[in-house]
């Protein structure tokens, strides 16, 4: 899949993750790892430990956002895997903590606003509380780090899985 939605600008990059919990941290982890690096203009980085309604008003202010997020899928692609994340009425226990999906629903119905969607997400196996990465998790985030940062600086923001 090719993200050409990586040229739009506003474009927010936001990781979801707990970086106390081994692999699951791999969201806020590249957030890390690009800030470091550098984004060009009009990129916004942003992490957090679960999506909460409160980002809809942060989506609604970008054209495009893409979702980081671990995945403990036995089948998960690697290094990585991306989709497209379409909006989705979601029942949930809670409301404090939404799915992609759901929070674009939400962002669409408080602010009128639509921002083209994307998951990019990275194999884990190891969910313990303090332990570094696994190496199959370090092995992916590096790889998705070095993909993200050249499609953002492209001119036409290409990203291949």
């Amino acid at each position: 899949m090719t993200l050409d939605a990586l040229a739009q600008r506003p474009l927010l990059v936001y990781g979801i993750g707990n970086i106390g919990r081994q692999d699951d941290g791999l969201g806020p982890l590249l957030v890390d790892r690009l800030a470091a690096l550098g984004v060009p203009a009009g990129v916004t980085l942003e992490s957090g430990y679960q999506l909460a309604p409160e980002d809809a008003l942060l989506l609604s202010t970008h054209a495009a956002v893409v979702f980081v997020d671990a995945t403990a899928a036995a089948d998960a692609r690697r290094p990585y895997a991306l989709s497209v994340v379409e909006p989705a009425s979601e029942v949930a226990f809670t409301t404090h903590v939404l799915s992609p999906g759901a929070l674009l629903t939400l962002c669409r119905r408080l602010y009128g606003a639509a921002p083209a969607a994307f998951a990019l997400a990275l194999p884990a196996r190891g969910f313990e509380v303090n332990a570094p990465l696994s190496d199959d998790a370090a092995a992916g985030l590096g790889r998705a780090v070095q993909d993200l940062h050249a499609a953002l600086a492209a001119p036409h923001g290409t990203l291949d899985d």
